[in-house]
């Protein structure tokens, strides 16, 4: 089963989805970094903790390059940066990333991203959910996802919707 690393915006959208057990069932192993964990036990204002004890398939992993999470961390948050870090070190199928500037630093990394709303069309695909549309829309309203339409237009093509 395939491994990948994961920043905090796809483990905080599948859990506010109530489908944090699509990641194991798609990837296997998902392996977040330290800053992940921190930000995900202690998110900002408005944002529940998220226990990592109840996402037993999720592994934290130091990443060994601290150069590259400093230089990283010139563009991008803690946790996107030593996320790519790590990602570049174990070299995963897909890394879980939804920002904007992330994905395209995970790319000049060599690296392949994939948002929640990808993994998503995953699900259905493989017939672990029945519709993404409605998912969109929830993280949308509920958690001020921001998607714009013509990516939102291309995820539901995807999607079959």
């Amino acid at each position: 089963m395939a491994v990948v690393v994961s920043d905090t915006s796809p483990l905080r959208c599948l859990s506010h989805l109530h489908l944090l057990d699509i990641l194991p069932r798609l990837f296997g192993t998902v392996l977040i970094p330290p800053a992940v964990a921190d930000e995900l036990r202690a998110p900002g204002q408005g944002t529940p903790p998220l226990d990592l004890a109840v996402i037993p398939f999720c592994q934290v992993r130091v990443p060994g390059d601290v150069e590259l999470v400093q230089r990283l961390a010139k563009r991008l948050h803690l946790g996107e940066s030593e996320a790519l870090a790590l990602a570049v070190e174990v070299k995963p199928d897909v890394v879980l990333i939804d920002e904007k500037t992330g994905r395209a630093v995970a790319k000049e990394l060599g690296l392949v991203p994939l948002g929640v709303l990808g993994a998503l069309v995953q699900a259905k695909r493989a017939g672990l959910i029945v519709a993404v549309a409605p998912l969109v829309t929830t993280l949308r309203l509920e958690l001020d996802f921001r998607v714009s339409t013509e990516v939102e237009r291309r995820i539901l093509d995807l999607a079959g919707e």
